[in-house]
């Protein structure tokens, strides 16, 4: 799952409530009404850890 760092603690807890260990990717927020140099930055971000997590 990907979230923005705003949603994070929701993300957690709502996983936690349904005993599930979510994977998430976490990107600064907001991602919204960005322009083309700040939303570059987000998926950059959101581009790496999804290589992160899937190396291991």
């Amino acid at each position: 799952m990907i979230a923005t760092e705003t949603f994070k603690p929701l993300v957690l807890a709502q996983a936690k409530a349904r005993k599930v260990e979510p994977r998430l990717i976490v990107v600064k927020h907001p991602v919204g009404g960005l322009n083309a140099e700040e939303l570059r930055e987000r998926i950059e971000a959101a581009t790496k850890g999804l290589t992160e997590a899937t190396a291991k």
